[in-house]
């Protein structure tokens, strides 16, 4: 991880540096990459928490989607590129006003990360020299009228101890059913297995503070397991069973002996479909109209795009429990290539697991309103 950080003097006020900073339309006057609002956050506003942005780098090749995480008006503002590419591991940045008595002052601290030291030095450099150049040419501009603050809704401290109890009754059944099949050879035993390891990622990411919302994840996860667990019941019993399962369930069943490793992935990935595509977007917008109706769904988008290695996480442990017998060829390979970097190529070839769930979100914030 390399880091540079970088100030300037600005003769105008915190509200109209804020303005400067976070406005597309204002951000393109200095801004030597072009800036691009792809969907507001909350309040429908450009520095609303949620909102997501395009960054075009100089020459106009490369492309970097961000968003914002954290916004306090006219004091701070963070914001995390989520997709900038397979060797892109991290890219995050905070920028930070501090009045002053002719104006302001502007700390603008960027982190990031690539597969190699050398690419990581290398583009530090340069994305460094291209914000000091753009901080110059804002530093010389002439300062916009000032946006209206947001709205800012008062929130209450969450106790997580039900929440977190109810979440993790949730994993001790999913592993007991996970158990249960694997003593009968039912080859659905590895999409159950799978599925409790992304249960238990998304306890871990909660416990160690990777999230700013744990109550809101910790929420989700027993609404998740209703949708899995009544369509399992269902194809087992022979009931009607919603179609993407019925596939997934189907496709779990299915046996080769010749390639066991074969039907074990296509069950997989039809589980992982039928969840990112059929439960997400239902059980997202389910939660927030019972437990969060009066917050702007969009506030919890950081948090859901932080969640996106759990995927990545469960799959890896589930390779490690799959006999040889059942692990596709190039797994070996696969172990030595950073996880991102091998999803991607995955992605190429089969479900994008990324760009399913950043469109179930979307789909979500719809029914959500």
């Amino acid at each position: 991880m390399r880091e540079f950080r970088l100030r300037r003097d600005l003769d105008c006020s915190p509200e109209q540096a804020w303005t400067m900073l976070t406005e597309p339309d204002q951000m393109n006057r200095w801004s030597t990459a072009r800036i691009e609002l792809r969907d507001p956050g909350v309040g429908d506003r450009a520095d609303g928490v949620g909102a997501l942005r395009t960054v075009t780098l100089p020459g106009g090749r490369a492309k970097l989607r961000e968003v914002v995480e954290r916004s306090d008006f006219a004091r701070s503002f963070d914001y995390r590129v989520y997709d900038g590419g397979p060797a892109l591991l991290d890219h995050s940045g905070r920028q930070e006003i501090t009045p002053t008595p002719t104006g302001c002052t502007l700390t603008w601290t960027a982190r990031m990360q690539l597969v190699s030291q050398t690419a990581t030095t290398l583009l530090a450099n340069r994305v460094r020299g291209q914000v000091a150049e753009s901080l110059d040419l804002l530093a010389g501009l002439k300062p916009p009228a000032p946006v209206a603050p947001p709205t800012v809704m008062p929130r209450s401290d969450v106790d997580l101890t039900t929440s977190r109890c109810a979440a993790t009754q949730v994993l001790t059944q999913q592993r007991e059913t996970a158990d249960r099949l694997a003593a009968d050879d039912d080859p659905k035993q590895w999409f159950a297995r799978v599925y409790s390891y992304v249960t238990d990622e998304m306890l871990g990411i909660c416990d160690r503070g990777g999230v700013d919302n744990p109550d809101w994840v910790l929420s989700l996860i027993p609404v998740f397991d209703e949708y899995y667990t009544r369509s399992l019941v269902a194809f087992e019993s022979g009931a009607p069973c919603e179609p993407m399962w019925q596939r997934a369930w189907s496709a779990c069943e299915r046996r080769d002996d010749r390639k066991p490793h074969v039907p074990v992935m296509k069950g997989l990935m039809s589980g992982v479909a039928a969840h990112i595509d059929a439960d997400l977007p239902r059980a997202i917008s389910q939660l927030h109209r019972a437990e969060y109706a009066d917050r702007d769904l969009r506030e919890f988008r950081p948090d859901y795009l932080r969640l996106s290695p759990v995927f990545s996480a469960a799959s890896d442990r589930l390779l490690d429990d799959l006999p040889r017998s059942h692990k596709p060829w190039w797994t070996g390979i696969a172990a030595r290539i950073h996880p991102q970097i091998r999803d991607a190529l995955i992605a190429r070839q089969g479900y994008d697991v990324g760009r399913h769930r950043f469109a179930a979100f979307a789909a979500a914030v719809d029914l959500a309103s």
